[in-house]
């Protein structure tokens, strides 16, 4: 109680310390991550345009309220936000001791995320904010406003020991045995016989709180660094990595530039959640409709999507989300007429790592994984089976690779490919396919398929169907009617005409599970 306590006296202390004023046009904002540029229209709402190193940045607004506060809103017509904090929480114009920063306070009033005004460009800010994260947490700490990118470094457990050490530096006297223990061994710890005369800085205290709130966050809600023994800094930057067991927390963990992990073991059949109309309809983020269209909205979306004998998964403007399986995981979905993952406009995504396929065999419409429009998309060791029509159908996309996949036994063919550019496929089997054109492409440049093998597939059927040219690289090809007026065949390709063959064990196992090379 006495913490809160004191907490609460510095934010109403730094609140009446703040000088009035109001953002500026073109000013720039930075939280460590991502740079915002601030443009004020004549009411004085401010429009947050964000940029960053990897990718483009979120937008919000800021309502304006009174002098040096607004409220937080969003910047898109779906209403949704994509940085810290809620729809209507407080905003504070920070000015105080050589620093003006945003502060985004939750109804308490402590802060929970933070903006610092800046001269710099986004080039500028990235080397500053690499600079200041080899300094010493503890000189941090004091002098420094943390944000979340930096605060992803550290585990709950280290963030704990952080938010104390605030207090301990000015002799908080701590009443866990477990801090007691710790701080004692500090040299310069000396503790206060009354913790009520403990007064901390605007930067002590903002950080504090920032600490507090990250501590309360669930991992998916985090900024997270994966880290490898070898490596203890970052490996790769997402937001939250969400491990999910079953179809409803799959639906929920959805979204831009994070990973959705399911769970070892765990068979999700997402038909049992695209059947729900009360899951999609009204619900802001998703949507349930007959059709599909694409459009130049650039919110992402989860579609329960009719198709002829059910509904499939149509995820729709997704920007770096990876699906990825662990230990014997999967996807599937009832309707023999569904795509089990469609993909529209989606740039950056990938599935890793999972079988996918259908409970029940089906015709005419379609498939396993469909991919319409965007680009820089990837499958890579999953296994592919069961379709409707064809294990993959590319259309109006650019630079999708597949790597170490099979696709088998789909009733159509392999794949189509459609005014798709540089699709790439990598040491992958396609087997026991039939009925019609085995693989299609039309209008599509830059076709390659490197060290894949096709065997067992329809034998009535051509192999290859293409008006354009595409490359076959160290492939093995068994199959009586190879086709493809265009193929351009490269050097230590094996071809046999047997309908029937027993290809020898790859020296690298592929699919779900297998060793990376």
């Amino acid at each position: 109680m006495r913490r809160w306590l004191v907490c609460m006296v510095l934010v109403m202390g730094l609140a009446g310390m703040m000088q009035a004023q109001t953002i500026k046009e073109g000013t720039r904002w930075w939280n460590g991550e991502t740079l915002y540029t601030a443009h004020v229209d004549e009411a004085g709402n401010v429009t947050m345009e964000g940029e960053s190193e990897d990718r483009g940045g979120d937008t919000f607004v800021l309502k304006k309220t009174g002098d040096s506060r607004y409220t937080l809103a969003s910047g898109n017509s779906q209403g949704w936000l994509f940085v810290r904090g809620q729809i209507g929480w407080q905003v504070d114009d920070v000015v105080q001791d050589k620093l003006h920063f945003l502060a985004v306070r939750n109804p308490r009033g402590e802060a929970i995320s933070i903006y610092v005004l800046t001269p710099d460009d986004l080039k500028g800010c990235l080397a500053r904010q690499k600079t200041l994260e080899k300094r010493d947490v503890s000189w941090l700490l004091q002098n420094y406003l943390l944000d979340a990118h930096y605060l992803g470094h550290f585990s709950k457990p280290q963030l704990r020991l952080m938010r104390n050490e605030i207090l301990a530096r000015h002799g908080w006297n701590f009443q866990s045995k477990d801090l007691q223990e710790h701080f004692s061994k500090m040299s310069w710890y000396k503790p206060v016989a009354d913790n009520n005369s403990v007064t901390l800085g605007m930067i002590e205290t903002t950080n504090l709180q920032l600490l507090k709130y990250e501590e309360s966050l669930g991992d998916h809600d985090r900024v997270r660094y994966e880290r490898t023994e070898e490596n203890p800094k970052m490996t790769e930057n997402v937001k939250g990595v969400i491990t999910v067991n079953d179809e409803e927390q799959f639906l929920n963990a959805l979204g831009n530039y994070r990973t959705v992990q399911i769970g070892a073991n765990v068979h999700l059949n997402l038909s049992r959640v695209l059947e729900q109309e009360n899951l999609f309809a009204g619900v802001p983020g998703r949507s349930w409709v007959t059709v599909v269209k694409k459009d130049r909205n650039s919110d992402p979306v989860i579609i329960s999507e009719f198709c002829n004998d059910g509904q499939q998964l149509t995820l729709k403007h997704f920007n770096g989300l990876t699906i990825r399986g662990t230990y014997n995981s999967s996807i599937e979905v009832d309707p023999r007429y569904a795509y089990c993952l469609n993909l529209i406009d989606c740039w950056e995504c990938k599935v890793e790592n999972l079988t996918i396929g259908h409970t029940e065999y089906g015709y005419c419409d379609g498939g396993v994984i469909g991919v319409w429009g965007g680009g820089l998309n990837s499958i890579s060791d999953c296994d592919l089976y069961g379709c409707g029509t064809y294990g993959i159908v590319g259309r109006e996309t650019v630079t999708l690779k597949v790597a170490r996949t099979n696709i088998h036994h789909c009733s159509y063919g392999i794949m189509e490919l459609w005014d798709a550019h540089g699709v790439e496929f990598e040491d992958c089997d396609f087997f026991d396919n039939k009925e019609y054109t085995l693989i299609g492409i039309g209008s599509s440049e830059e076709t390659v398929f490197r060290g894949c093998r096709f065997y067992n597939n329809w034998a009535k059927a051509e192999l290859f169907s293409s008006g354009e040219p595409f490359h076959l690289y160290d492939c093995e090809i068994h199959h009586p009617t190879i086709g493809g007026d265009g193929m351009l065949i490269a050097d230590n390709c094996i071809f046999g005409n047997e309908p029937v063959f027993s290809p020898k064990p790859r020296q690298k196992p592929i699919g779900p599970d297998a060793p990376k090379p």
